[in-house]
């Protein structure tokens, strides 16, 4: 059976896994979804299977692109459409292009020609998070796979397995939204679990409702700027959490299941439709933030916004 050690991703294997018994592989595959949720796990795969090979850098025929600074350049796609060339040991010469939507519109141009011709044994693999990126002639020559969030349950399973406590890792699942990868590195970030610390004295100071101390919060969550959707997301998690015990939800709905009592004891400050308002002023923050407003200003509106929801 292939790619059995891929976690979720059904769809993908089993099409793949078609395409390798039927003979039909494609000469350009697009594998595109979220960052580490087995894309570039499943190329490798992929290929490892085609060139009978377990360890695919001792190969000539396996080439992996990446980004050179912030963009895969045309010096790059030349040296590739060189390189191709260039007949295979086997029966394959694989190329992977990781990043794929950081190619440059001339990079992209120069892979279009390879696209249309390109030689019977080339496979072209391009692995992005953002397709819309990438021109449609490039798109329209690729068979796209589409990979999808891993559940979970499955992400939580995996942890406890490999020695998580089960309660942490449920935490860490829901938080890692469906990326096994980013599951992995929370779980071993001393970096996280100080962000988390934290997150809970905010959201006591929030809801106590002394404003100097809620201005305090700004200047703190400012050294977290590089961090800051994970402080958001953190935030919001804790304020749904006091949400769901106020509708006294199963247990097992809670996020942060280990710090329940905190969640219980911080639900008798509020209101169900206070604490609503206040992850809407969160998400609201987000928002302003992905559009690239000023970061100083968006937090000190999100914490005299939530200051006036529960004053």
């Amino acid at each position: 059976m292939y790619f059995e050690k891929i976690k979720g991703q059904n769809f993908a294997k089993k099409y793949l896994t078609n395409s390798i018994k039927s003979n039909m592989v494609s000469h350009a595959y697009m594998f595109e979804g979220p960052n580490g949720i087995g894309k570039n796990t499943m190329a490798r795969e992929l290929a490892a299977i085609l060139l009978e090979m377990e360890n695919l850098f001792n190969s000539p025929d396996y080439i992996e692109i990446k980004p050179d600074g912030n963009s895969i350049k045309i010096a790059q796609i030349r040296k590739l459409q060189s390189d191709i060339l260039v007949k295979p040991y086997k029966s394959y010469k694989i190329y992977v292009i990781d990043e794929a939507q950081k190619m440059t519109v001339e990079a992209q141009n120069a892979l279009l020609k390879t696209l249309e011709e390109p030689p019977k044994y080339a496979i072209i693999i391009l692995i992005t998070n953002n397709k819309e990126s990438l021109l449609d002639t490039i798109k329209s020559r690729c068979e796209i796979i589409k990979f999808t969030p891993i559940p979970m349950q499955e992400v939580a399973s995996y942890l406890t397995v490999n020695g998580i406590d089960s309660k942490r890792a449920s935490l860490l699942a829901n938080f890692s939204r469906g990326s096994m990868k980013k599951a992995i590195e929370l779980s071993e970030s001393e970096e996280f679990h100080l962000m988390r610390e934290e997150v809970q004295k905010y959201v006591e100071t929030f809801l106590n409702g002394n404003l100097i101390e809620i201005m305090d919060i700004q200047s703190s969550i400012e050294k977290y700027k590089d961090q800051i959707t994970n402080i958001l997301d953190l935030l919001i998690n804790y304020f749904r959490d006091i949400m769901m015990v106020k509708e006294n939800v199963d247990n097992s709905m809670i996020i942060n299941l280990d710090r329940l009592i905190f969640v219980k004891n911080m639900s008798n400050k509020t209101t169900y439709s206070q604490l609503s308002k206040i992850i809407d002023i969160i998400e609201e923050t987000k928002n302003k933030l992905r559009s690239n407003c000023n970061f100083n200003i968006s937090i000190q509106v999100m914490t005299l916004n939530i200051y006036e929801v529960i004053k």
